[in-house]
């Protein structure tokens, strides 16, 4: 299978302690969705998201990552994940070849209006898109994203620590 990675999944290296076979194609967008803080966190924080838009400029950049079928189960499973579900999608490379892939989204049930993602959440995905090589001016659309100080200080400089 072929995962279009947005956010926390773009770290190929980490992602392949659970999943050996995990490959990076390339950068990929992903056309007709928008990328969202809307996906309510176990600590009281909106998660990354991508949702669908009818916007005709709507895009969301990410990674495709190759996989193999008997590994999916080693990171999605649906019993023990009810809030994100895997949907298929058409990604497109950076030369406009069109992929068949798979892309996490929240289920409605676990979307979030009112909360906003803490600071080193934020800034863990700015990094890892800026080293992923995502297009400047989506990193800097990511950047302008509100987000707010995690009011757990010792958590806050633990995940501050390990970008």
């Amino acid at each position: 299978m072929i995962l279009f990675a947005y956010a926390g999944n773009m770290n190929v290296d980490k992602f392949a302690k659970t999943v050996p076979s995990a490959k990076k194609i390339g950068i990929a967008k992903l056309p007709g969705y928008t990328f969202m803080f809307n996906s309510t966190g176990d600590d009281e924080s909106a998660k990354a998201n991508v949702v669908k838009s009818f916007d005709l400029d709507a895009m969301v950049w990410g990674l495709l990552i190759e996989l193999a079928d008997e590994e999916r189960s080693n990171f999605h499973d649906p019993m023990w994940s009810s809030t994100l579900k895997l949907e298929p999608v058409l990604c497109f490379d950076m030369a406009d070849n069109i992929y068949h892939a798979e892309v996490f989204i929240t289920q409605p049930h676990a979307i979030t209006t009112h909360l906003l993602p803490y600071d080193w959440y934020h800034a863990k995905i700015l990094k890892l898109a800026t080293e992923a090589g995502l297009p400047a001016d989506y990193v800097r659309h990511i950047k302008v994203m509100p987000c707010k100080i995690d009011p757990d200080e010792k958590r806050r400089q633990r995940r501050f620590s390990q970008l």
